[in-house]
């Protein structure tokens, strides 16, 4: 079996865009397929709609395979080569039947390295970086729903908050409701408490009047 390192994966990612991609006619399906292949053990096959999306591609690098098509997220492989004897032993693709985290963790750091501008190269690279995290977020997720017990709440409890004070519309001069109206002064009321301060000043004035007199 080939030697599927991190180090040796991205040494066949390397010679994979130096090569020369070759553009086939569109299909009857309406794909063109767009295939970049170096004698290094890397391949990369994509099917490009005819506005240029990519709608699937398959990426080998060396004995590992993976599979991304739209809408399906990427799978997981390995290839299985006939004996040896022959001059051209078959190449069969044998699907995981779960995600390797392993082997696609290989596969992102691997093509993390590329740097170029090919565009199909850098489709692979994305989607595999995308799969990366969703992956790497699972685990996260699992060890920590792991490590607390059935019955610890994940949230804290929310507190209810006070019912929002329904809106009050006032009419010009009308008063707020929680104001206190000042006292309402009758206009006979008025008058007596005038005499009563009449009466009052006049008595203030004859004690005043008999004090210096006397």
């Amino acid at each position: 079996m080939a030697d599927s390192s991190v180090e040796t994966l991205k040494s066949a990612v390397q010679a994979l865009y130096r090569v020369h991609a070759v553009e086939g006619p569109l299909g009857e399906n309406g794909l063109r397929t767009v295939w970049h292949l170096c004698p290094d053990g890397a391949e990369l096959l994509s099917l490009v709609d005819a506005d240029g999306r990519v709608q699937r591609q398959e990426l080998t690098l060396l004995e590992d395979h993976y599979i991304w098509a739209s809408g399906q997220g990427v799978r997981t492989g390995s290839l299985e080569r006939g004996p040896s004897g022959k001059a051209s032993p078959a190449v069969v693709v044998k699907a995981d039947p779960q995600l390797v985290p392993q082997r696609l963790l290989r596969a992102a750091m691997a093509m993390g390295t590329y740097t170029g501008q090919d565009r199909y190269i850098l489709h692979m690279q994305r989607v595999l970086a995308l799969a990366r995290e969703g992956l790497e977020m699972a685990e996260g997720v699992t060890h920590t729903q792991g490590a607390q017990r059935p019955s610890e709440p994940t949230l804290p409890a929310l507190v209810p908050e006070e019912a929002p004070a329904p809106e009050v519309q006032l009419a010009f001069g009308q008063p707020l409701p929680n104001e206190v109206p000042p006292p309402v002064v009758r206009e006979s009321e008025g008058k007596v408490m005038l005499a009563v301060l009449g009466v009052g000043l006049v008595v203030g004035l004859v004690i005043l009047t008999l004090i210096l007199l006397g």
